[in-house]
């Protein structure tokens, strides 16, 4: 996994790290084509592991080149908050790794106005 991180573009570096984690790992559905969420292990270890990548097609135009939208945050807690749901009552807690690089946060009118604040809380 030696690669020089300034040779990838800003909006694929995400994608390129996820797909070098995730190989042998099970894809979770439900989530939009911007959100990747996989689990597997690593070293032994249960981890998820999400990432933020670029969707050219989103619903939101200003989050088309990468950014981090309202889709994202919600997706991104609701990817979280499962992990967190689900190891409730389990003595071993799945790590998670969350892969965001991105180039900026969506800024819009229609993302202020449906409250993206509210959705980038809600994923951390």
């Amino acid at each position: 996994m030696n690669i020089a991180v300034d040779t990838l573009k800003a909006s694929t570096r995400g994608a390129h790290w996820f797909k070098a984690f995730t190989q042998d790992f099970k894809t979770v559905e439900g989530f939009p084509a911007s959100v990747w969420v996989s689990d597997g292990q690593i070293d032994q270890q249960a981890v998820r592991v999400i990432a933020v990548v670029q969707d050219s097609n989103n619903l939101f135009p200003r989050a088309k080149q990468g950014e981090v939208g309202l889709l994202e945050g919600w997706s991104l807690a609701k990817a979280v908050d499962d992990v967190v749901q689900a190891d409730a009552q389990t003595e071993t807690k799945r790590a998670i790794l969350c892969l965001v690089d991105v180039p900026s946060q969506a800024y819009g009118r229609r993302e202020e106005l449906l409250g993206i604040h509210q959705a980038l809380a809600g994923a951390v």
